[in-house]
């Protein structure tokens, strides 16, 4: 890799740290998004090396995703060990997230592929899709930092008349990691817990890489 790198770089006319320090958000934050802050340059370096890139993630056990449309890259586990284990609180709210997702595009509610709601919205909505208590405050904060290190959300200020309710953006990334056979299992979810306290995706539902759970 170090000589496709050294290529690259010599065809591009560019430092080779600006590809590593690309590779590395990659595999931090999973998702760069050309419309996020910070975000940009990593999308349009992937974008514009999809052939280098593809190659690199590919060697490290990784596909490397690209929407043009939705102006969003990352990469997607290839191998199962390198899935994330997801309790049923955190696989829910994915569930839900995805769903509010699918209503605020079929309303054309959409900007660059995101779509606002809020915490109280989606607690909201938790309770009556799931019939589930909602969590404490401080389980439902570390389910959002989840969410929000792989890219799934965008957590925006809080409200002034409400210091507890959070602008919540859902990103694109949610359609990736929870399919439609993801979404069918929301509808007929009936409150109670599952035989396993943990469910795990498999190579065609939640596709959320190991590497980036943590803080």
């Amino acid at each position: 890799m170090l000589k496709e790198l050294k290529k690259v770089v010599e065809e591009s006319g560019k430092d080779a740290q600006e590809f590593q320090q690309t590779a590395n958000y990659v595999i931090a934050n999973q998702f760069a998004s050309a419309y996020k802050h910070g975000q940009r340059k990593h999308y349009l370096l992937l974008e514009s090396y999809q052939e280098y890139f593809d190659r690199l993630f590919d060697a490290l056990g990784m596909k490397l995703y690209i929407n043009e449309n939705e102006r969003l890259a990352g990469v997607l586990p290839v191998q199962r060990e390198a899935f994330v284990r997801l309790k049923t609180d955190e696989t829910l709210f994915l569930l839900v997230l995805r769903q509010i997702y699918e209503e605020k595009i079929e309303n054309f509610e959409v900007d660059n592929g995101f779509v606002a709601t809020n915490t109280h919205t989606i607690l909201d909505r938790f309770v009556h899709l799931v019939k589930r208590e909602i969590p404490s405050e401080t389980r439902f904060k570390d389910i959002l930092s989840l969410f929000s290190r792989h890219g799934v959300i965008i957590r925006g200020k809080t409200y002034e008349e409400d210091s507890k309710n959070q602008i919540i953006n859902i990103t694109p990334v949610v359609r990736l990691i929870v399919t439609e056979a993801y979404l069918r299992q929301l509808e007929s979810f009936n409150g109670t817990d599952p035989d396993e306290d943990d469910i795990e995706s498999d190579d065609s539902d939640v596709e959320i890489t190991s590497e980036t759970n943590q803080d």
